[in-house]
């Protein structure tokens, strides 16, 4: 399988990470939500559009549904903040989707578990990951933190 760069040995602690999250009882939040969530384990790249020279970064899925990802990883995020993902799930075609951060906590030390809601996607058939500028401004008009970041954009 392939993992976007991650070692054996992070594999292994996010495995395990991962289980130890799913054998605790669901959270009153997790008992509202609209559309069932699957165990999906799989790594994706996540683009940081608000971050200097919009880098991308690893991530490792949790669980997925029609409306939404969790994911682990490093970094920690804020509710409202957008991301985009590039994957290459069941489609036949490699996927780019706008997200936004619902909730961001810590699970251990230096990881934390994501939930995120999808908003858009578009397909990347050529594997380009070029984020459409329609998107940047969106995020630029919708997430207050990079307001504040790029205030001539907004």
């Amino acid at each position: 399988m392939y993992h976007i760069g991650l070692s054996h040995d992070e594999v292994e602690r996010i495995e395990r990470l991962i289980s130890q999250l799913d054998a605790q009882p669901p959270s009153a939040a997790a008992c509202r939500r609209e559309y069932p969530r699957v165990d999906f384990r799989h790594p994706l790249w996540l683009n940081l559009p608000t971050e200097p020279g919009r880098p991308w970064i690893h991530i490792y899925s949790r669980n997925l549904s029609t409306s939404g990802l969790a994911f682990l990883s490093k970094k920690l995020f804020y509710v409202d903040q957008h991301l985009i993902i590039s994957h290459e799930l069941m489609e036949s075609c490699p996927q780019l989707v706008l997200a936004r951060v619902c909730f961001c906590r810590t699970v251990e030390n230096d990881i934390q578990e994501v939930g995120i809601s999808f908003v858009v996607s578009q397909k990347d058939p050529e594997r380009l990951r070029q984020i459409p500028t329609t998107w940047l401004a969106l995020v630029l008009q919708n997430d207050w933190l990079a307001r504040q970041k790029f205030p001539l954009s907004a």
